[in-house]
């Protein structure tokens, strides 16, 4: 391997993390965002070969749900699902309050990647009202389940990191969101989304980050990064 051609890849690949940035973008929804058919078919591409490659994020357990070894699921809405999703919010959801930004959001992206991950011991008191998965169960140890369910989770947060950075890579904008109501119930059902799911991030993408007529919030965080030698210790 040539050592230039390995530092090189090493530099650009450190240079898409550190340039990896959060920003909301917002339309109102009277008025959402209108993308000519070029940007989205751009856009939707770049999106489905960014979801394809992040799907090589490591997993330790075999989720064996469905015939599918990973444990995360992947929902894409495109920009004419996003805009009409926005219009009826209010109506679906009952909890939105006036400044809830989702719908303007909503009205400001080319796509809404929900990226949820699949437990594998849930309980009958789970807040998101996912059935019990009582597949073997009783023959793994609590500390075994809570680690298996663990591995899950890390590594479906690997999977949505891989997505956040092939974007930031090809040129796309990305919002990490919790969620909000497309945590809810409600929203699953909207969606068509299996109940033993559960959301860890909504990521709104935006296929222009060069247009002016939006309003964009950077991430609030982004400053307040403590350097490296804060958070390590050599042992």
């Amino acid at each position: 391997m040539n050592p230039s051609s390995n530092a090189e890849r090493q530099s650009n690949l450190a240079a898409v993390i550190r340039n990896r940035q959060t920003f909301k973008v917002l339309a109102p929804v009277e008025s959402p965002v209108q993308f000519p058919e070029k940007v989205i078919a751009h856009g939707q591409q770049r999106v489905m070969d960014a979801i394809s490659v992040a799907g090589w994020a490591p997993f330790h357990f075999d989720r064996s749900h469905e015939g599918l070894a990973e444990p995360w699921r992947v929902h894409v809405l495109w920009h004419d699902r996003c805009r009409s999703l926005a219009g009826e919010f209010h109506n679906l959801f009952s909890d939105v309050k006036a400044t809830n930004k989702l719908p303007s959001m909503l009205s400001a992206c080319g796509a809404l990647v929900i990226v949820n991950w699949l437990p594998q011991f849930v309980t009958a008191s789970d807040d998101s009202g996912a059935a019990v998965d009582t597949t073997n169960r009783a023959a793994v140890p609590k500390e075994k389940q809570r680690q298996i369910d663990e591995e899950h989770l890390a590594a479906t947060s690997a999977f949505v990191q891989n997505l956040l950075l092939l974007l930031t890579d090809a040129g796309l904008g990305t919002y990490w969101s919790s969620g909000g109501q497309f945590r809810t119930a409600a929203a699953f059902e909207h969606l068509e989304i299996q109940t033993q799911e559960r959301l860890l991030a909504a990521v709104f993408v935006d296929f222009d980050i060069a247009k002016t007529d939006v309003q964009r919030l950077p991430g609030k965080l982004r400053e307040g990064r403590a350097a490296a030698e804060r958070w390590t210790r050599c042992v």
